[in-house]
């Protein structure tokens, strides 16, 4: 029996990790089986805390004005699961999410593969069907151990950290950062747009001894000065960071001044600072995240009274800092 997009839906989604081992071998066992498709392009591997998903749109935005067909892996999604996987605008079609899902279903079953790892290998294998020539792929949580790192990709970066996760990724600032810089791959470009020279320079020492080359670090008070797609002043600093990211990439992907330019200034995302008539969505999770929307209501001009409508889901040892003062 052919499997249906709403069945295929149903079958994944209650696919947690929770009490699972965390490891890379579910991924690496899906897309072996699917004869390891993500090694027929190119890829730039993009993980943070806070702002790798404006990161990854701006550098998807930049690589298709370019030229080219290009992959976006994104998460998590706001209204169709199929957002989280889009090729030059497209995302994946309802037909294709079901017959990969059908295809890997009973090595899901066996390998208990997780909602996130399975979308990955979907992900990775619909992009070499559609024949990308480059994928941007965003981390899903953490890195060292998320299941994006599978990849051996052409250049990495990793933007803020901030706490979040912490029953996974611990509790300190210094031991998040290892775990991100954990994409860090041997004789690949790495980026890091983390502010704290402190916590940079853990980053930095991670790659290295991860044998990353070259290590670029943004310059704390760098941010870039054009025209951008996506709004708040802090996206130009997200747009620094994806500048020194495409500026490190080999030739054949890096694009020019004027590609770059047009996709910073067209680039989009749902759920970032996202205007909707009267209102303004974003998925700000985490006490940083919440800071920076402040941040950015606070420049905008609106028509007063403004009221808000939140959903929290915390620890209770994080619940203290969600709320930003008025």
């Amino acid at each position: 029996m052919t499997l249906a997009f709403e069945e295929a839906c149903r079958f994944l989604s209650p696919r947690t990790f929770a009490g699972k081992p965390w490891s890379l071998e579910p991924t690496r066992t899906l897309l072996a089986e699917l004869g390891n498709p993500e090694r027929e392009y190119a890829i730039v591997h993009i993980g943070g805390t806070n702002g790798k998903g404006s990161v990854s749109a701006m550098t998807y935005a930049a690589l298709r004005e370019a030229g080219g067909s290009v992959g976006l892996y994104t998460s998590p999604h706001l209204v169709d699961v199929r957002e989280r996987m889009v090729v030059d605008g497209r995302p994946i079609s309802r037909e294709a999410f079901a017959a990969w899902t059908e295809r890997l279903r009973p090595l899901i079953e066996r390998s208990g593969a997780s909602f996130f790892e399975a979308l990955t290998a979907i992900a990775l294998a619909d992009f070499a069907a559609r024949r990308v020539e480059v994928a941007v792929v965003e981390v899903g949580l953490g890195g060292r151990l998320d299941s994006t790192n599978v990849v051996e990709p052409v250049a990495s970066a990793v933007t803020t950290i901030a706490r979040e996760h912490t029953e996974y990724l611990g509790d300190t600032l210094p031991g998040i950062a290892r775990e991100k810089a954990g994409i860090a791959k041997p004789g690949t470009p790495f980026v890091i747009g983390e502010t704290d020279p402190a916590i940079a320079t853990v980053l930095a020492d991670v790659a290295g001894e991860r044998g990353a080359r070259p290590i670029v670090a943004v310059p704390p008070g760098a941010e870039y000065a054009g025209p951008l797609g996506l709004r708040g002043s802090h996206q130009r600093r997200n747009a620094a960071i994806a500048a020194a990211l495409l500026d490190v990439l080999p030739d054949p992907w890096r694009p020019g001044a004027a590609a770059l330019a047009a996709g910073f200034s067209e680039a989009r995302l749902a759920g970032r600072f996202d205007r909707r008539g009267r209102w303004i969505f974003d998925v700000a999770h985490n006490p940083a995240g919440i800071g920076v929307l402040v941040g950015a209501l606070r420049e905008t001009e609106l028509r007063r009274p403004v009221g808000g409508v939140g959903v929290e889901i915390a620890e209770p040892r994080q619940r203290s800092g969600w709320h930003a003062p008025n």
